[in-house]
């Protein structure tokens, strides 16, 4: 693996290799290394101050988070995936490689690293003959250089001339991350004002998260170069619909052959292994969506008529529940989760979902009735007695999920402290922002996410 990076170094110039990770606000860090160094690196490790996992999206320390009292702002060692390594064709003369960092300099574990996370629970998939098949969709905002507007105040879906508008940008956008190992199925017009939907082609394993590191970062560098901007910031202005990131995936055995979550011969075409994980999904999901709706302006978008999902509810096709299962396709039963934000992690939303899904299979939990199809599931007449709501504010999400002791387990005690104490910074920056500036709380979201998320 080593001499393929080194022979597309050669191929294509590469002079500079950017080793990159995302924190877990998934603002993307990194070192750039001249090329000449590339094998030092891959060898000794490249290391990482401990802070970096202790930042805010803007880059300010939130203090006396119980990893920082342990490592004491000492070094972490990342060692790259060779397998991520890529050209990346829309900055001159560099390649790309993600990095895990598990280790300090003491040699201690740290589990803190959302990509280290996510992979560990992969490789609790592999011990069970499992993979996971699945790729994102990310909605996305169009601004210009400001943040500040939005580049078209249409709304109308799929429409061809709206589109047409940014159609060379968007073309390049897919030839570029294409040869960056980003297969890019669809662009569209989505329906809310200066939004737009970009889907990937379903892959296995952690490279699914990379993909969408790949794809997030790509999109913004190359709108910048292009004199605007691009923000996966869930909900930048109050007339525009909440920005989701739907996450489709497939259960198969390892070998990629046969699907875990398809039985023609049962209810709805899902097997019992299908039903007990989707089972474990809602029963979980108000845990879930601290993780996956990951900010205080994520919260904006559980709106009902927005379709994101406000109840722990499931059906065939039905685009109002929680999960939405779509028995169809050439990649057999698939299931969409829909309450997750475009500014979520997809390491931390994979290992979440995952770690929930194999507990309902473990426990085996029993199914809920299903939405029918043609039923509005944010209707209570329309749902099953006792049907969990996912909480609307931040502050309810994060006690759940201190309360999940699966989650609890899976993520460690240091991500979830300073995941919970990052949050709650956000929401303080929030009110003080309110209290002293404005109360216009999209413009806030703007100005703290938008340059990095």
């Amino acid at each position: 693996m080593l001499e393929d990076c080194f022979r597309k170094i050669d191929e294509h110039g590469v002079k500079h290799v950017r080793f990159e990770f995302y924190d877990l606000n998934f603002v993307a860090r990194s070192k750039t290394f001249p090329s000449r160094h590339f094998q030092k690196c891959v060898k000794t490790g490249v290391d990482y101050c401990t802070l970096l996992f202790a930042l805010d999206t803007q880059g300010n320390l939130i203090k006396d988070l119980d990893f920082l009292k342990k490592t004491y702002f000492s070094n972490m060692v990342a060692y790259p995936d060779l397998s991520s390594f890529v050209v990346l064709p829309w900055v001159k003369d560099t390649a790309r490689v993600f990095i895990s960092a598990p280790t300090v300099d003491d040699g201690g574990v740290l589990t803190i690293d959302p990509r280290s996370i996510a992979i560990m629970q992969f490789k609790v998939l592999e011990k069970r003959n499992m993979s996971l098949l699945s790729s994102h969709e990310f909605e996305f905002s169009m601004l210009d250089e400001s943040n500040s507007v939005k580049l078209d105040e249409e709304m109308n879906s799929c429409s061809t001339l709206r589109q047409a508008k940014h159609q060379s940008f968007f073309n390049k956008v897919s030839e570029d991350l294409y040869k960056a190992g980003v297969d890019i199925e669809c662009i569209e017009a989505e329906r809310g004002k200066g939004i737009y939907e970009i889907t990937t082609t379903p892959v296995f394993g952690i490279q699914s998260a990379d993909i969408a590191a790949t794809l997030r970062t790509g999109l913004k560098e190359m709108a910048t170069q292009s004199s605007f901007r691009i923000t996966f910031v869930s909900k930048p202005f109050e007339d525009t619909h909440g920005l989701p990131a739907h996450f489709n995936y497939s259960l198969w055995t390892q070998d990629g052959k046969t699907s875990l979550l398809a039985d023609s011969s049962r209810p709805f075409g899902l097997s019992v292994t299908g039903e007990h994980w989707i089972a474990g999904i809602l029963h979980h999901i108000s845990a879930l969506s601290a993780l996956l709706v990951p900010t205080v302006n994520c919260r904006e978008m559980f709106t009902p008529g927005d379709l994101n999902g406000l109840k722990a509810t499931w059906g065939i096709d039905n685009r109002t529940c929680a999960v939405r299962v779509k028995p169809r396709g050439c990649y057999g039963v698939y299931i969409e989760h829909r309450p997750i934000s475009s500014a979520s992690n997809p390491y931390i939303s994979v290992a979440a979902i995952i770690a929930a899904g194999l507990d309902g299979i473990d426990n085996k939990l029993p199914l809920p009735r299903n939405v029918p199809s043609n039923k509005n599931a944010e209707n209570e007449a329309n749902i099953p007695l006792g049907t969990k709501t996912i909480p609307k504010d931040l502050e309810s999400a994060l006690e759940l999920l201190s309360k999940d002791k699966l989650l609890c387990d899976i993520f460690g005690s240091d991500f979830i402290n300073a995941f919970k104490c990052i949050k709650l910074h956000e929401k303080e920056m929030l009110c003080k922002y309110c209290r002293e500036k404005s109360n216009d709380i999209f413009k806030w979201a703007r100005e703290f996410y938008a340059d990095y998320i």
